[in-house]
């Protein structure tokens, strides 16, 4: 049951956000995947800092609160030390694409088995309304009064490009789908990165009524890498049509599986603790 996964945390998001609807999506994600034998001690999220951040705040789990733009490489070194956990990690699009984006590259190019839902509203929403590097051009935030002078990046095309094996886009405003591409992510072995739209309705209420007139589906994911670099590019975060689906999938060898990490972590080691204290005295 979803209730299995409530805390008793005072939700403090803004009334009315739409991360109370991704929230129960994933919920629901995670009872899928006890439903179909997960232990749930073995659900792990690691969180970053942010809107995005608080979910963890609300999943009963267990997790750990990264710094700021570093809830990837956390969750890496989290799998590193058990790769038994399906660990998610939760960043927003500061924290995925501006102060974590050498993480995110790595990462892809990595292909650790984790899955990253990086909640996407265009803006630092919770330290009140800045540009981030996926603000559109032109936009009048707190810190760019008379207009943004930067056009953003296209961070799916970056991080397809450094390797990453499952690469998808939601909205959260279509929660069932949310639902089905987050249980594929986390039955694809490596590295799967979810870019989740959340417009934020207290900043830029208008991206709700873009993302349902301007959104369509993918079917099926691209037949290959130039493919998908396509469909991707087809959106510039300013203008054209906003493909949802997964983009692209790929099945090659994880980080683990390439080190032998399950050996690493099975080794006995003897250590004499009171030989320790005796060099040390």
């Amino acid at each position: 049951m979803i209730s299995e996964f409530d805390t008793s945390q005072i939700n403090t998001w803004c009334p009315s956000c739409l991360n109370n609807i991704a929230l129960r999506s994933v919920k629901k994600s995670f009872v899928a995947l006890v439903k179909d034998g997960l232990n749930k001690r073995k659900l792990t999220v690691v969180a970053d800092i942010g809107c995005a951040g608080k979910f963890f705040d609300y999943l009963n789990v267990n997790g750990f609160y990264g710094l700021h733009g570093r809830a990837l490489p956390t969750a890496f070194g989290v799998k590193m030390a058990n790769p038994e956990l399906k660990v998610f990690a939760f960043l927003g699009d500061g924290g995925a694409y501006a102060e974590g984006l050498n993480h995110l590259v790595h990462l892809s190019r990595l292909n650790p088995d984790l899955t990253a839902l990086v909640f996407n509203n265009r803006i630092f929403a919770l330290t009140i309304n800045q540009v981030t590097p996926v603000t559109e051009y032109g936009y009048r935030g707190s810190t760019t009064p008379e207009g943004s002078a930067d056009h953003p990046y296209n961070p799916l095309s970056v991080a397809l490009s450094a390797g990453a094996s499952f690469v998808a886009r939601v909205s959260v405003l279509n929660p069932e789908m949310m639902e089905s591409v987050i249980k594929k992510a986390s039955q694809h072995q490596g590295f799967s990165l979810i870019e989740v739209l959340q417009p934020c309705l207290t900043f830029r209420p208008d991206d709700r009524i873009q993302l349902q007139k301007q959104s369509y589906l993918i079917n099926k994911p691209a037949s290959s890498q130039a493919a998908a670099q396509k469909i991707i590019r087809s959106w510039n975060y300013e203008s054209g049509r906003i493909p949802l689906g997964v983009f692209y999938q790929q099945k090659r060898p994880t980080w683990e599986e390439r080190h032998q990490i399950q050996n690493w972590r099975r080794l006995k080691r003897k250590i004499g603790y009171q030989s320790l204290n005796q060099k040390r005295s």
